[in-house]
């Protein structure tokens, strides 16, 4: 029975209830003409190291949009999680998919309700008990210049037994002694008997980029320390972040993988008419299809690849050298993680292949993989173009070594402006380098659907 018979029906759910009530209510919003209507995005993420001797990656996605009408109510959906891992790549990792409403009821008092959904994996590592839990929660915060304060009462739906009600104090400040210095706090108070917390003080270097002291002490781990950096953007004045995207996605008609998580983000460390120098890191994690569609939701792997670009026009077209970093991590197994490193050339005709710019888009890499013998990818886009609000296209991706391989064809439409939104359906298939791949059935079954949003600081 293993991990299934550990939470109960009604919590074992994840993105799909929160995502569904987010995305059925943006689209308005996001085809609005007025200021008001207009969506923001905001990423972050964190590595350093924790006081455990692990490493530990952080990247926080968050959405939201207003609904309209007096105040500037809206919607928020924030995906999040935190890896932390040992040297064999062996650790926890913590996602969190919060989802809620928030509107000011006077000056400075603001009420916010969400839900959100926590669960705990491990990569590498055998697990048959998932920490899974679902806090529904109402608050209150006071916002005075650059200091905020919250209080909230909340309780759990379904999920893993044991928790009942919980309290939540919070607290954010900035210009504390020096103006390039932040902090923030929130303590929970679990069942009215335990404390968890996380705090937090950063330092700014420029902007984009942080230096990050932080505590941590949460559901069923030891307290640990964290030192590190993180880069992030909120509505833009980044130097560390050209952009990021995150897509959400289902197969409606395959037995093996239910949804799809990936995300993405860019690092520009040299921007020049003549040179560009950037670093892209992707993730990516199919989720297993368990008991059924509304049943538990638990990742397959963590696949991970990082590309370093130094990048010069050639004519028309941008010609690069890369190096490359992919690891693949096997989650709630105890499967090695297997990883590859691989170096080549790229071209491309546009600097960033996802702004629908032109009406054909095209990158290409093919190198040498020093473990896979060899590296190739591939993307060929097609779309509308013009002033239009709503356009129309279709990409196919392609990558391969001589062990893993991915292919990929989506129809999609966009629409959107500071963020881009493209809802999409098409057929997708991944063969993971570590372990039994779950998608080695026949390749029409595997029907993907979801959407897709993107976001530029420039």
């Amino acid at each position: 029975m293993g991990r299934q018979r550990k939470a109960g029906v009604i919590g074992r759910f994840t993105v799909a209830a929160p995502l569904a009530f987010f995305l059925v209510s943006v689209p308005s919003s996001l085809l609005g003409r007025e200021e008001t209507s207009r969506p923001a995005g905001r990423f972050r993420a964190a590595f350093g190291l924790d006081s455990l001797e692990r490493k530990y990656y952080q990247p926080e996605f968050r959405l939201s949009a207003p609904l309209g009408g007096p105040g500037g109510n809206g919607l928020f959906l924030d995906l999040s999680y935190l890896q932390k891992i040992n040297g064999d790549m062996e650790g926890p990792i913590d996602f969190w998919v919060r989802a809620g409403w928030a509107a000011p009821l006077s000056a400075g008092v603001e009420a916010e309700a969400s839900l959100n959904h926590f669960c705990r994996h491990q990569t590498s590592l055998f697990s048959d008990y998932i920490l899974n839990l679902n806090e529904i929660v109402g608050r209150l915060r006071l916002r005075h210049g650059g200091f905020r304060a919250g209080f909230g009462l909340g309780t759990y739906l379904g999920g893993t037994p044991g928790y009942d009600g919980l309290a939540v104090f919070e607290a954010a400040g900035t210009g504390l002694l020096f103006p390039e210095i932040s902090w923030a706090a929130e303590v929970k108070w679990v069942n009215f008997s335990e404390i968890l917390y996380e705090a937090e003080l950063a330092v700014a270097l420029s902007p984009g980029a942080e230096l990050v002291l932080a505590g941590l002490k949460t559901y069923r781990l030891p307290a640990a320390t964290h030192v590190g950096v993180r880069f992030g953007a909120d509505g833009g004045g980044s130097r560390f972040l050209d952009a990021f995207d995150v897509t959400a996605g289902v197969y409606p008609f395959y037995d093996a993988y239910k949804v799809m998580i990936d995300g993405t983000f860019r690092l520009p460390l040299l921007r020049r008419e003549s040179r560009r120098f950037f670093i892209d890191t992707a993730f990516s994690s199919p989720l297993l299809t368990g008991s059924g569609f509304w049943g538990q939701f638990w990742p397959d792997r963590m696949m991970y690849s990082v590309t370093a670009e130094y990048e010069r026009p050639v004519g028309r077209a941008f010609a690069s050298v890369y190096g490359r970093y992919i690891a693949d991590m096997p989650v709630d197994k105890a499967v090695r993680f297997r990883a590859g490193a691989s170096t080549g050339l790229a071209i491309r005709n546009q600097p960033d292949f996802n702004r629908l710019d032109g009406p054909i888009r095209f990158e290409a890499r093919a190198g040498f993989d020093f473990k896979f013998a060899y590296d190739f990818g591939m993307k060929i886009g097609l779309n509308t173009t013009g002033p239009a609000d709503l356009k129309a296209g279709l990409d196919i991706l392609f990558e391969a070594n001589d062990a893993r391989r991915t292919v990929e064809a989506r129809v999609f439409l966009d629409f959107g402006r500071d963020v881009s939104v493209r809802p999409f359906v098409g057929v997708r298939r991944v063969v993971p380098l570590a372990g039994d791949s779950a998608s080695d059935g026949t390749f029409p079954r595997i029907v993907a659907a979801g959407i897709s949003f993107y976001t530029w600081f420039d």
